[in-house]
């Protein structure tokens, strides 16, 4: 538990530090944030068959500047599924991140009672637990994602989707990548 505690305390530090850089004399907006995952994995390997796109959640905080032009980052765990036969043995392995997104996003409307948002980022997701890929290898520690998203701020609600493409393979032995699609739902502070 305590290397979790660590991994969490470098993850706080390293959005302080996007922020802080960023939004130097800026006003900043905090919330939480959950929601649910769609985990649908791609695969280049073809001694892969029968994968199932899995459901997931996720929960963490978030820091906004204030600005049209805004800069968003978070601190998010996420758990989900993946499912698929390699070889003729069947895989089901469940996966825990730590996600660290950081995002650029532009407000298309702004009121006092309500804001339309797009942004674009990247995010890098540390996967808490080993997982086998195949009986020789392991899924990546590290991994990085683009994503694009579109959201509202409804009064102090948030509301987002968000479409997660790896950069990297998750495997180099199933050649496979994520693309997750995220939908959740966030309090500003």
């Amino acid at each position: 538990m305590n290397k979790m505690k660590k991994q969490t305390k470098y993850g706080f530090i390293a959005l302080a530090l996007c922020l802080g850089l960023t939004a130097n004399g800026q006003d900043l907006d905090y919330g939480v944030k959950a929601g649910a995952l769609y985990h649908m994995p791609s695969y280049g390997n073809k001694s892969v068959s029968n994968d199932d796109a899995q459901f997931g959640v996720q929960a963490g905080i978030f820091a906004r500047t204030s600005d049209k032009l805004y800069v968003q980052g978070e601190i998010t765990f996420s758990t989900f599924k993946s499912a698929y036969n390699f070889q003729q043995k069947k895989y089901d392995p469940t996966f825990y991140q730590l996600n660290v997104p950081v995002h650029v996003g532009y407000k298309i409307v702004e009121t006092d009672q309500l804001t339309v948002r797009t942004s674009l980022g990247s995010q890098l997701n540390y996967n808490l637990k080993k997982n086998n890929a195949t009986p020789n290898s392991n899924f990546n520690t590290l991994i990085c994602d683009g994503f694009v998203n579109i959201g509202t701020d409804i009064n102090r609600f948030a509301v987002d989707l968000r479409y997660n493409h790896s950069i990297n393979r998750t495997s180099k032995d199933l050649d496979s990548r994520s693309r997750i699609i995220g939908l959740s739902v966030g309090y500003n502070f």
